[in-house]
């Protein structure tokens, strides 16, 4: 049996000015929000795919972080794509593995937002499907409430 196994990941890391009136040792770790998600089709086939994503800010910086797995096995396909982009007041990472052979389909998808107020959410979803069989979804939500 062939395997075909891809993987992909991003890391993004924003440094932020400091206003005026803060000084750095003023941070603490009660000053952080995070969020992490991740999600993974069921590996009782040929194919399967996994994608995570997490972010933190505080007052200081910003930080996102995404990757993902995809696996094909007897002449399938695998692949995998993570992004990052940025800009002073948010960072966003977003991930999709996918495989897929004759009969048998799986795809995750991974997304994560981080703003400069603190709001910190990633969001997960992977759906597999068997030729005949109706879908299987598992989905992950997490935010810095």
């Amino acid at each position: 049996m062939k395997m075909l196994l891809i993987t992909a990941a991003t890391t993004l890391m924003l440094p932020l000015a400091a206003q005026a009136q803060t000084t750095p040792d003023q941070t603490t770790p009660d000053d952080q929000n995070s969020a992490s998600s991740s999600s993974s089709s069921p590996t009782t086939g040929d194919v399967s795919a996994s994608s995570y994503g997490s972010g933190t800010t505080d007052a200081d910086s910003l930080q996102v972080s995404g990757g993902g797995t995809a696996e094909a096995a007897d002449g399938g396909t695998a692949s995998t794509d993570s992004r990052a982009q940025f800009n002073e007041n948010n960072a966003h990472a977003r991930t999709v593995a996918t495989a897929r052979d004759d009969d048998e389909r799986a795809r995750s998808m991974t997304n994560t937002h981080v703003r400069r107020d603190g709001e910190v959410r990633s969001r997960s979803m992977t759906i597999y499907k068997e030729r005949g069989e109706k879908p299987v979804i598992d989905r992950d939500v997490s935010t810095s409430d």
